[in-house]
């Protein structure tokens, strides 16, 4: 036998009997997704702004862009974290108006002026093998197959585990992902990392790997190689197979090399230049003053336009830029600032005319 229902409870459920179920509440709409590429769409306090926003859009996550509500704005990029990019445009921000309130309008790849957008779909899954992963990294925007194609990053050997930054992109790769490319990292680990012969090693290996996956397994009709010192030498040395690659682009990475302990002949510039068999890919290198692995940048781009000039592709060495050098110096503003639509141009659409602009002449 049941116990007995208190008589309170009786009309409550009575009560709910008799009244009819009222409407759901609503459901608070997603905010649509307004593009970070779309200037017009940002409320910049004055047409001097424009170009200001313009340059942060071609620069990489994290990163963030402020605008003050006394006609001062302030951004950063390239920034440990994405928190630390907020911090230090809104820091920025607040300085340049005197304190008055800052707003944020972008983040990474995020326009959240009114709030937090709707939900991105995630970039797919990526690949790899022992010693080695091919992946999106975090802060790019992705735009499928259906995009005009990925660029694939390799990077040099310098950076360890705990310099993660060392490893990634260069800035001028923002240019590439704003112009529809996919941008896919592929990281090595050191105790796979070595050298085949005087060419080969397993960075192109892995490359070649990486680049037969995005076309085969992706869908991409385009994918160009960069990357920097033994990443730029493996783009450059995957141009054997023709068809493999639509672009190389090598930053520090062609040249007589010497060792970090002065020993010469480890790896062989003439032999790696008489390797490729790629007719048509477009090719950029950048060799730089003060570079102590790849002294001898004169010598080295006068062998490369001297060998490769049977090839119908564009060809391009920007060769001793003024105002830059070392070996890390295609990770320098100055370089992406300069160089960045020569080599996206160049490479994606076969226009030298951006090249030119920037002071390089024809190979």
């Amino acid at each position: 036998m049941r116990p007995p229902v208190p008589a309170l409870a009786v009309l409550v459920a009575l009560a709910a009997c008799a009244v009819p179920d009222p409407d759901p509440a609503p459901v608070a709409a997603a905010k649509p997704r307004v593009s970070v590429l779309d200037i017009d769409a940002v409320p910049l306090p004055s047409p001097a702004a424009r170009p200001v926003y313009a340059r942060f859009l071609t620069y990489p996550a994290p990163r963030a862009f402020a605008i003050g509500e006394a006609g001062g704005i302030a951004w950063t990029a390239g920034a440990p974290s994405t928190g630390a990019a907020v911090d230090r445009a809104l820091a920025g921000c607040r300085e340049v108006n005197r304190d008055r309130p800052c707003r944020l309008y972008a983040r990474d790849q995020e326009v959240v002026w009114n709030g937090e957008p709707a939900a991105d779909h995630p970039p797919p899954e990526g690949t790899g093998g022992p010693g080695w992963m091919l992946f999106v990294p975090a802060g790019t925007l992705h735009h499928g197959p259906d995009g005009r194609g990925a660029i694939l990053w390799t990077h040099g050997r310098g950076g360890e585990p705990a310099s993660p930054q060392a490893r990634m992109p260069h800035p001028f790769v923002q240019r590439f992902n704003n112009a529809g490319f996919d941008v896919w990292l592929l990281l090595r680990e050191p105790r796979a990392d070595r050298n085949y012969d005087a060419v080969l090693s397993f960075a192109d290996e892995t490359l070649r790997e990486a680049a037969r996956w995005l076309r085969e397994a992706q869908g991409y009709r385009r994918v160009i190689a960069a990357g920097q010192s033994a990443g730029g030498w493996a783009a450059l040395a995957a141009l054997d197979t023709p068809g493999l690659l639509d672009g190389a682009i090598a930053i520090a990475g062609a040249g007589y090399y010497v060792a970090p302990d002065g020993r010469r002949g480890l790896l062989d510039f003439d032999a790696l230049l008489a390797r490729v068999r790629d007719p048509a890919a477009p090719i950029v290198a950048v060799m730089f003053d003060g570079d102590p692995l790849l002294p001898d940048p004169a010598r080295s781009a006068a062998a490369m336009r001297r060998a490769l000039a049977w090839r119908s592709g564009a060809l391009v060495v920007i060769e001793r830029p003024a105002g830059l050098a070392g070996h890390g110096a295609g990770a320098a503003p100055a370089f992406n600032d300069r160089f960045g639509a020569c080599l996206l141009r160049l490479v994606a659409e076969g226009d030298a005319a951006a090249c030119r602009a920037a002071g390089v002449p024809p190979a």
